[in-house]
């Protein structure tokens, strides 16, 4: 029978349930960790003892440290065992609950904080376990959750001898966290490859990590090595024999033309580098801690590569037998052969990219590229420099640099020197044997790290870039490629010429080569072009492109054209040309594909409106927890309206046209003006933009309905600055909806009369349209049934909606639309890629957010227009 005391901690526990309702369903009341209260077992959602049964550990008089320890099962389960605990967790519900179960069971040796991970400052942690390392730390369930998980592991490892490690999410998830991991332990044993503790999540699997891996590399002083500062063979000789005192060298052959180091072959075996006295050897360390970054992520051999500190800085790694790239020997390779050879070092270049710059920085290695570009450089030597090329080339190469912004998703960390003379090669020239060289890389514009191949052949560099856009799915720009080609020759003659080298002249005839190769792509183009002009303008003659494609037939085509009033005989040579030209035939091959997809899409969409939720009747509930929506409609692509998710927001009560008046009236807001001119006024929503006062548009929507006038999300940028106090009435969508640190800036508003309308449209992410005043009716039309959709342009239909002329667009009528009405206090979710328009019925006010605690980010993978 429950005493007061238990009867307590327990309301204290059920306090802590996220959703209370799945957790009393399963009659887990201690919430998240089965818990013992003065000597009674109460259920949770994982049990700790089962937990620990797998851990090969003898926590007697152990210190322990549990990062993310929500109500602390773990500790107290261990709490007649171990010496000294601390838990961790963000939640203070939770650390109240540990707390309480501590006080209650009289346990004064473990111990319970608030702490937030993610916005902390995270040396704290060593404090809360009093400046004293710890034998083991647990590191259950968090990497999912915590954005700086890295960083916090990486101190934790540093404060413990032993750590007990729990990956989360998908298999591709799990396996990326192993990754990190096995960079900071030797030893990572699979314990257990379920938590069949918590039959909820089952897929997580534990790991005990040992040993962890000191970098010797990064503890080198330079200031305390020495230099070798002659390079002759006999010098070399003497400094490798003492270096390596079980060698003897039998012959040394200098490499030329090598900038960083001095480059040596020591007796057929081994390449040899040595810093040269201007460079010094920073470079040299960063190579070394590269290769061992990455030697074990990339597909193609990498040779360990190894540092000796005396007599003299130096470093070294076998010789690998091996061709390396000749250009004219390519040239004769066949077709196959090239793309063979392409799509490796595509797979190359992506294996690199696949490395988040984070784990770079994560393990210290101090990139230093030997090359940065200097545009004043470039400018003031060979602003004089008579030839053509350089003439040609020169200043809109430098303002187009100078303008350059690159943008984060297109920022790597990757091998910007990339050519030839990295490569070792069997003797046909096709497979690639080994990679050397990494001093160059560094963090950069993935356009730039694919650039850098075009200094050895630029048709092997194009193909590579046409593979590594298949193999990634990512629309790049070849011209950008192009630019930071042309901007390294322009850079390294100008330092060529400022050091007055020899090598000027012979890097002046390559960038002559590069500029005739421009200069070639540039007239194919123009031979590709007619050479006389038809009657049947160009927008005509893709029309007809497009419908041969498509599988019209010519004799039909050829008779719409003449309607039109072009003359005759060109109609009838402009659809010969277009029905014999390999182009066209291509196209078809092409358009049987999208046939054939959607068919796919057709098929999938006919056995998924099986479900009167999906397309007949939209369902509508209370807000569920986030990982039965994940479950139930975000992973499942299916709309749902939810209801109760946005109770505790300030913004159900208060938000109102007179309130708006009353807080802002004054402020200047940007709207959309001016729309029902424009029959195209979505996709012109640029042109629309107006800068007006709140006061006056609070006006402007109380006189009656009308769509010419509306603040949308297209206007967010522009009324930010003097509304964001608002946005102080809005909080996380039920529980654990929204990514917590991004909940102020990702709200998107519309607010406008009776009667706005949005046009048929889909979004490139997963959209939460949440009501706050006033009523809308959304109309939704799924994904998969695109193929009747006439999506002509981004994400838009050439159709209008729901007035479609159907002579015109007779597959519209194959749609099978649903509306649905949303009142204050109600939700919707619209999957990406969901076709929907949206009316306002009332003076409205909404909220749009994409922050979702799930992955949103598919849009940077739309195929661009």
């Amino acid at each position: 029978m429950a005493t007061n005391k238990t009867t307590s901690v327990l309301k204290v526990l059920d306090y802590t349930k996220n959703d209370k309702e799945w957790f009393d369903e399963k009659n887990m009341v201690a919430g998240y960790h089965t818990v013992s209260i003065q000597g009674e077992t109460f259920l949770g959602q994982r049990g700790p003892l089962k937990r620990l049964a797998k851990v090969p550990y003898d926590f007697t008089n152990k210190r322990v440290l549990d990062v993310g320890c929500s109500n602390g099962g773990l500790l107290h389960a261990l709490t007649d065992q171990i010496e000294f605990g601390v838990g961790v967790d963000f939640n203070s519900k939770c650390v109240n609950a540990a707390n309480a179960l501590k006080a209650v069971n009289r346990t004064d040796n473990i111990h319970f904080y608030t702490f937030d991970l993610d916005k902390e400052d995270l040396s704290m942690l060593t404090h809360f376990i009093l400046g004293e390392k710890v034998d083991i730390c647990f590191f259950f369930n968090i990497s999912l959750w915590v954005k700086r998980w890295k960083d916090v592991f990486r101190l934790c490892s540093s404060m413990t001898s032993c750590l007990l490690f729990e990956s989360h999410g998908t298999l591709a998830q799990q396996k990326a966290q192993l990754d990190f991991v096995s960079t900071i332990y030797k030893e990572v044993v699979l314990l257990s490859d379920q938590s069949d503790d918590d039959p909820t999540y089952a897929n997580r699997k534990m790991f005990l990590c040992e040993k962890r891996i000191d970098n010797k590399i990064f503890e080198v002083d330079l200031n305390d090595v020495t230099l070798l500062d002659q390079f002759d063979r006999r010098s070399i000789q003497v400094a490798y024999e003492k270096a390596f005192s079980d060698q003897v060298v039998r012959s040394i052959h200098l490499f030329p033309s090598t900038h960083e180091s001095v480059v040596a072959d020591v007796n057929n075996q081994y390449i040899l580098k040595l810093p040269r006295l201007n460079r010094g050897g920073g470079g040299l360390i960063a190579e070394a801690m590269i290769t061992d970054c990455i030697r074990d992520k990339i597909h193609l051999p990498i040779p360990k590569f190894d540092i000796v500190k005396q007599p003299v800085l130096m470093g070294r790694y076998a010789k690998i037998q091996g061709d390396v790239f000749d250009s004219n020997r390519y040239d004769n390779l066949p077709v196959e052969s090239k793309n063979q050879l392409a799509g490796t070092l595509a797979s190359l270049l992506l294996d690199f990219h696949a490395i988040h710059p984070d784990e770079i920085e994560t393990q210290k290695i101090p990139l230093v590229p030997s090359w940065s570009v200097s545009l004043p450089l470039i400018k003031e030597q060979l602003s004089e420099e008579k030839d053509g090329s350089v003439v040609a080339l020169l200043e809109e190469t430098l303002s187009f640099h100078a303008s350059l912004v690159v943008p984060d998703s297109h920022k790597v960390f990757g091998h910007f020197d990339l050519h030839g003379g990295n490569l070792l090669l069997d003797t046909n020239q096709v497979k690639v044997k080994a990679v050397i060289d990494f001093g160059n890389c560094k963090v950069g514009d993935l356009h730039q790290d694919l650039s850098t191949m075009n200094l050895s052949s630029p048709d092997l560099a194009e193909r590579i870039f046409e593979k590594y856009q298949m193999l990634s799915g990512r629309n790049l720009d070849w011209a950008l490629v192009c630019h930071y080609t042309t901007i390294f020759y322009l850079n390294l003659l100008s330092a060529l010429k400022r050091d007055q080298s020899s090598k000027y002249a012979f890097w002046l005839s390559e960038l002559k080569s590069w500029h005739h190769g421009i200069l070639r792509k540039s007239a194919s183009k123009l031979l590709l072009s007619p050479h006389e002009e038809s009657s049947v303008p160009s927008e005509w003659l893709r029309w007809l492109g497009s419908n041969l494609m498509k599988g019209s037939k010519g004799i039909d085509l050829q008779k719409v054209l003449v309607e039109q009033g072009f003359t005759p005989i060109d109609c009838a040579l402009e659809t010969l040309k277009a029905e014999n030209h390999p182009y066209v035939d291509a196209g078809k091959h092409l358009f049987q594909e999208l046939d054939k997809r959607n068919w796919l899409l057709r098929t999938c969409d006919a056995l998924a409106a099986l479900d009167v939720h999906y397309n007949a009747l939209i369902e509508k509930r209370k807000a569920p927890s986030f990982n039965d929506f994940i479950r139930q409609y975000y992973s499942k692509h299916l709309p749902v309206i939810l209801t109760g998710a946005i109770d505790h927001w300030p913004a159900l009560t208060k938000w109102t046209p007179e309130y708006f008046l009353e807080k802002f009236g004054d402020k200047e807001i940007e709207i959309q003006q001016g729309r029902e001119q424009d029959p195209l006024f979505e996709r012109n929503s640029v042109l629309h933009k107006k800068k007006i006062l709140m006061r006056e548009f609070v006006k402007l929507i109380q006189h009656g309905a009308s769509n010419d006038h509306y603040m949308t999300a297209n206007n967010a940028a522009g009324s930010y600055s003097s509304m964001s106090p608002l946005f102080d009435d809005v909080s996380d969508f039920a529980m654990g909806y929204r990514k917590q640190d991004s909940i102020d800036t990702t709200n998107l508003l519309w607010f406008g009369p009776k009667g706005t309308f949005t046009p048929l449209h889909h979004d490139l992410t997963n959209n939460m349209l949440v009501q706050i005043y006033g009523r809308k009716k959304v109309t939704l039309i799924p994904a998969m049934q695109v193929p009747y959709l006439y999506n002509d342009k981004g994400v838009y239909s050439a159709a209008e909606y729901p007035n479609f002329d159907v002579a015109r667009h007779p597959a519209m009528a194959n749609v099978t639309p649903v509306s649905v009405l949303l009142n204050p206090g109600d939700s919707l979710f619209i999957p990406i890629g969901w076709w929907h328009c949206v009316e306002s019925l009332d003076v409205s006010i909404s909220l749009s957010f994409t922050n979702f605690n799930a992955p949103n980010h598919f849009h940077e993978r739309y195929p661009r227009e």
